[in-house]
């Protein structure tokens, strides 16, 4: 039996017909196809093009025009009666918008109720067909469903509530804006892990992109107590296993792989603390080398429900876009292909409220021939592939070894590596100094003359990458004092830049 509300139905075209107005106000969520019964369909056909058109909009009207339109009606309804006693229902505007709604659910319910039976169906008829694929077109209908029930398409004025907002913020300040890191720079700069949005990591091969973003992820898990979820494109669940290891416990990698670490007294008592600390996380993991998008959000979805819960807090990460298992249409090209993919994970993140950690590959313009930094480049022409990711994501950033130059000019205090920030859509507390501190007044001879100019001295933070371990070196403060001692800079005072 399917699924409809003839009452519902008769409410929203009684609304409609008193109230023609309401037209403007339901049909960006609104079709015919929501509408079970025929003659009701029909009848909401006429009512909108009439609304669009200008025309006047009353019974005997909406009936001529049906009628001169030839369409049949079912069971020989005498169409201006039916008219009549639809409009006979009293109804106010707001309530026919609920009406509305409710109709939306109402046909969600159905839809839903609908697949079902066909994937029954089709289920039983095709034995053979791979059970992953069955799984993912359920779940993929699942959130086109799911994602139906937002209906606040209208535009909002900002100001409406701008007062209320921010004076409740006050009455209950919050140290970042997002998921506090155990990089404090970054969460100083940034404001932490925003839900819904995408961080995007760029790097070349063999760079440390993975370490990072697996340091990022664990350190967001430990300080908020939530569930993170690692898809990973090319290693497997072991190999993490034992990276996570050698990160946290300061033990060589092959020590631990070999399993020579219990020959050493100092490595086994590591090893072994390590392991009485390893409950308190929730760090799951999946390899997904030859899964499709589709097939991923839908492992995404499901590892949501069963080990976070609607409205609870967690950490997504995707290592590293590229095409997979993709069904790409003959016609797109790769660029479109990843554009596409972006755009799914993207929505995902925005469904379930986390924010989603992803690495790209930089281009060749972006590698380092000889480690030397004159061949380097640091911008977002480096970025291979969709300019989608560059678009949907809230924070983009290169991710790289230093140079030979460059570390030779820094020290060894300012680590092994650097992130450079292309994109930032969000600030943290400290976002304002940070500009005013990269801004610096700098002397150059050009042409034999002494120019003065105004520029962005330094505009990355430190890192150093150690047996997979990853760790901020330096505050930001810290680096602009080694500028400013190394080069002909004029500054501020830096203390009170990053006065609090």
């Amino acid at each position: 039996m399917p699924i409809f509300s003839k009452e519902v139905e008769r409410h929203c075209l009684s609304g409609l017909i008193r109230h023609p107005d309401v037209v403007a106000e339901v049909d960006s969520f609104v079709s015919a196809g929501d509408f079970y019964n025929d003659v009701h369909k029909t009848i909401f056909c006429v009512v909108r093009d009439s609304f669009l058109a200008g025309d006047k909009i009353d019974q005997v009207l909406i009936a001529t025009k049906i009628l001169n339109l030839g369409i049949a009606t079912k069971d020989d309804i005498d169409i201006h009666d039916y008219i009549k006693s639809i409009s006979y229902t009293p109804i106010t505007k707001a309530a026919a918008i609920d009406a509305f709604k409710e109709l939306v659910k109402v046909r969600i319910r159905r839809e839903i109720f609908e697949t079902a039976d066909r994937i029954k169906d089709h289920t039983r008829s095709c034995a053979n067909e791979d059970l992953g694929e069955i799984i993912s077109k359920c779940d993929s209908i699942y959130g086109e469903k799911i994602s139906s029930f937002d209906f606040e398409d209208d535009p909002a004025n900002v100001f409406d509530d701008l007062e209320l907002k921010i004076e409740d913020r006050g009455d209950n300040p919050v140290d970042d804006t997002g998921l506090s890191t155990t990089y404090n720079e970054f969460n100083r700069l940034y404001g932490g892990l925003r839900d819904g949005n995408v961080y995007a990591i760029v790097s070349r091969p063999a760079q440390g992109k993975t370490t990072f973003i697996n340091d990022l992820c664990l350190g967001a898990a430990i300080k908020n107590n939530v569930p993170v979820l690692v898809l990973d494109t090319e290693m497997t669940t072991e190999e993490i296993q034992f990276r996570m290891g050698a990160a946290n416990t300061g033990v060589p990698l092959w020590y631990l792989e070999t399993g020579k670490w219990r020959k050493n007294k100092e490595m086994t008592e590591k090893v072994r603390e390590w392991f009485g600390n390893l409950k308190k996380y929730q760090y799951f993991h999946y390899h997904v080398r030859n899964k499709t998008v589709d097939e991923v959000c839908s492992m995404i979805r499901r590892w949501h429900m069963q080990h976070v819960g609607r409205g609870n807090r967690c950490v997504i990460a995707y290592d590293y876009v590229k095409l997979t298992g993709e069904r790409v249409d003959k016609n797109w090209a790769e660029h479109q292909a990843i554009g596409e993919k972006i755009d799914k994970l993207k929505r995902v993140a925005e469904e379930i409220k986390a924010p989603l950690i992803t690495a790209m590959q930089m281009n060749r313009s972006g590698e380092m021939h000889n480690r030397n930094s004159s061949s380097l480049v640091d911008d977002s022409s480096a970025i291979s592939l969709s300019d989608r990711l560059q678009w949907f994501a809230t924070f983009v950033a290169i991710f790289r070894r230093k140079t030979l130059d460059e570390i030779a000019l820094d020290g060894d205090r300012f680590g092994t590596h650097k992130l450079i920030p292309l994109k930032t859509r969000f600030q943290g507390r400290d976002a304002a100094g940070h500009q005013d501190l990269m801004r610096r007044t700098v002397r150059e001879t050009i042409n034999g003359r002494e120019v003065t100019s105004e520029k962005f001295i330094n505009n990355f933070l430190n890192f150093s990458v150690q047996n997979f371990k990853v760790s901020e070196q330096g505050s930001l403060a810290d680096i602009i004092r080694h500028e400013e001692q190394n080069f002909d800079i004029q500054g501020d005072n830096i203390d009170d830049d990053f006065a609090l």
